[in-house]
């Protein structure tokens, strides 16, 4: 610019009328122009110059790129690296050259102006970009476009379709992607044998479940019939420093000879477990440690949400040396279903024999737990009679559990249907009368109602219990007492053989969780339409493939409601709570007693005052179904008046009460003889298909809003204090 400003001055300067000076100044102004011509010329020659050098080195970056990503996929087998800051280690490690090349990338396409996270989403973009330009120089740098093509079929794009975008450079070819699936496919077993060949001597916990190919309709409209696809789905995972169990141990086999024995249960029932029921879950759960015991409140509430793009899910869900043992097209709705998917794990044994005499844990759900018992029953039963048994003796390893994540879903279920008109009442008090809560509702909602129901009564139980006094039988309070203090937990039994020791060690580990995940994320890499075939090279896609791609580009999403939005809904519940026994207290014996036949008196259930619901024996506390129902205001034993009553409904004097109820005691009795005797008459002589008792009544979730918004502001905790410090003036 100051050459050009000089020339313009000089070129344009006022000449006095001088005649005699003008030759020698016109001869000085021609040197001048010459000197300043030759000095642009110099210096449009360096602009060039310099241009074309950044030219040659930006090319000669992007093949030293290309060379390095080259050598990274095709001759050192490395994986795909799309983690913005561990890309630019990688390559300007692998070649000092690189050092700013990614840097340089990064401010000449990523606005300055843009939020830092925008920014830090955006670098992943760029990581993309090296890649795909990599792949443009050189096709064998296509680690990135298989990732692309992959995601591209289990999304049912159509080879045209991926074939379209690998001619932009974007994806690999259809062919590509199609032969990389049956790679993994065919190598898979290899993989599984040779994982068993090492890891054959550690304990393993299988789950077997079945998955189907249903997205979002679930059942047939006016214009197609329902054509879901069924599948068997066998998940592994070691259980770290836990070797594997024996089937026998000291003469003692892992399977009881007499199945199961309803004496016994009930001799642990009075005997070890005697007075347990008496006092309320909560009541015990105060008698606990809690120092090991601080549970993350997001976790808890998204336990059966399976969903891994959840920002919250934890690093223990990540799936970490899970094998899939096998996933194949079948129903699993009958015994010979489950000896059918069995056989995927006896396959694998067959030739790397790790499972011989051991013990084989499966986690399975009810229909799990009921055939394969079925399969163990039969076994023994032709053993015993000395006939020759149609099932294999192998099926002796098989130990089915009921997992505790159905356990946990099924009985939350189970509360929600049975108490859905309190829940109701509570779901619009907190959320607004206009919101629809279904009559089974997702498992989401669920654990966020039952969450808030426990918490927003830990708030004001000791001031309402208190009002209320120790001796209160009125029906409707033990009930909702009943639902808010008490869950009854589930015991393990112990016969002295190793496997309880390693259930009591390991029993996060004896999980039904990992199958669960296998299947949502086979739901989440697969389309509505997708084919048998596809689906069942998807699942092994998804076992064997790192999500690494998915992981990275993906979008997360968070729990709906934060720990603040938490406290602030929990204390609305403890509002509607203390406004139900505000109702209830006011309403003492004022419920209404219903009889199946006015003469002999039958108890059917009670119209609530309060609730205003007629309910049945099953919702009240356990006294209600026994031969004794509770005594207003007296002792159910001597008929006196009362000393205190216990979890169950009945109350006692201290003197009469033997640290057991007698009357809920035999009602335990007669039901664990009557449920066994069922059972065992399941095993022998019952069907061997899922029949309708077996199933659930409503299998189907209604449609309801994936989420409340909560657009309520106000200061909720000083209307609890105000409403607790109210109690003394019901």
């Amino acid at each position: 610019m100051r050459l050009h400003m000089i020339f313009f001055e000089t070129s344009f300067k006022t000449v006095e009328p001088n005649r005699g000076q003008n030759k020698q100044k016109i001869k000085s102004i021609s040197q001048k122009c010459s000197r300043k011509k030759t000095l642009l010329e110099n210096t449009h020659s360096l602009i060039r110059k310099e241009v074309l050098t950044n030219e040659s080195t930006f090319a000669s970056n992007l093949k030293i790129l290309t060379e390095t990503l080259y050598n990274k996929q095709c001759r050192e087998s490395a994986s795909l690296e799309l983690n913005p800051t561990q890309f630019q280690l990688m390559i300007e490690e692998a070649n000092p050259k690189l050092k700013g090349f990614f840097p340089s990338m990064i401010n000449a396409i990523i606005p300055k102006e843009r939020s830092a996270h925008n920014k830090q989403e955006a670098k992943k973009s760029v990581v993309a970009i090296c890649y795909m330009i990599a792949g443009l120089r050189n096709k064998f740098v296509n680690q990135f476009k298989i990732e692309v093509g992959l995601y591209l079929a289990a999304s049912d794009t159509t080879w045209e379709a991926i074939d379209m975008l690998s001619s932009l450079g974007y994806s690999a070819y259809a062919k590509t992607v199609a032969d990389f699936q049956k790679k993994i496919q065919k190598n898979h077993i290899t993989k599984v044998e040779n994982y068993f060949s090492e890891k054959g001597d550690f304990l393993h916990i299988y789950n077997v479940d079945d998955y189907h190919n249903i997205h979002e309709i679930q059942r047939p409209n006016s214009v197609s019939t329902s054509t879901a696809k069924h599948f068997a789905t066998c998940v592994t995972k070691l259980v770290v420093d836990c070797s594997a169990v024996p089937l026998t141990f000291n003469g003692i086999s892992i399977h009881n000879p007499n199945n199961i024995e309803a004496p016994r249960i009930c001799w642990y029932l009075l005997n070890k477990y005697g007075g347990i029921f008496d006092i309320t879950y909560t009541e015990r759960q105060s008698l606990w440690n809690h120092d090991n015991n601080v549970f993350d409140t997001i976790e808890l509430l998204t336990v059966h949400s399976y969903d891994d793009a959840i920002a919250e899910r934890k690093e223990e869900r990540s799936m970490n040396g899970l094998q899939l043992v096998g996933f194949k097209e079948q129903h699993l709705h009958s015994m010979q279903d489950y000896l059918n998917a069995l056989q995927m794990i006896l396959d694998i044994n067959g030739k790397t024999k790790h499972l011989e005499n051991r013990v084989v844990p499966i986690v399975a759900n009810w229909p799990g737990q009921l055939f394969i018992r079925k399969a163990l029953t039969h076994f023994y039963a032709s053993r015993a009679s000395g006939s020759q048994s149609t099932i294999s003796q192998e099926i002796e390893s098989f130990v089915p559990m009921l997992g505790p994540l159905h356990l946990s879903l099924n009985s939350r279920e189970h509360v929600m249907i049975i108490y859905h008109s309190f829940f109701e009442q509570m779901f619009h008090f907190v959320f607004g009368k206009n919101k629809k809560l279904a009559k089974k509702p997702k498992p989401w909602r669920i654990n966020l109602l039952l969450e808030l129901a426990r918490s927003g009564w830990i708030k004001i139980k000791n001031e309402v219990m208190q009002k209320f006094g120790s001796t209160c039988k009125d029906v409707e309070y033990r009930t909702v007492i009943d639902l808010l203090d008490n869950l009854i937990p589930a015991t393990l039994d112990d016969n002295h053989h190793p496997f309880a020791d390693a259930i009591k060690k390991y029993l996060p580990c004896f999980n039904d969780y990992y199958v669960e995940n296998i299947h949502s994320r086979i739901r989440a890499n697969t389309s509505p339409n997708a084919t048998a075939e596809n689906i069942i090279k998807q699942a092994y896609v998804i076992a064997d493939h790192d999500p690494i791609f998915k992981d990275t580009y993906r979008k997360t999403h968070h729990y709906p409601y934060s720990l603040p939005m938490l406290n602030f809904l929990s204390d609305k519940t403890s509002l509607f709570l203390l406004n139900y026994f505000c109702k209830i207290f006011h309403n003492q014996n004022k419920c209404i007693p219903i009889y199946n036949n006015k003469k002999r008196k039958i108890l059917k259930g009670y119209k609530l005052a309060s609730l205003e619901k007629e309910i049945g024996l099953r919702h009240l506390p356990t006294a209600y179904s026994t031969s004794r129902p509770p005594q207003l205001g007296l002792c159910d034993n001597c008929g006196l008046q009362i000393g205190v009553v216990l979890a169950c409904g009945h109350g006692y004097h201290p003197v009469c009460y033997s640290r057991r109820c007698i009357y809920c005691e035999n009602f335990y009795k007669n039901g664990i003889f009557e449920n066994v005797n069922s059972f065992l008459k399941r095993m022998e002589k019952g069907a061997d298909l899922l029949t309708n008792d077996d199933l659930d009544d409503d299998n189907e979730e209604e449609e309801e809003e994936s989420d409340e918004t909560i657009s309520e502001q106000a200061d909720v905790s000083a209307m609890l204090a105000a409403a607790i410090s109210d109690i003394n003036y019901w």
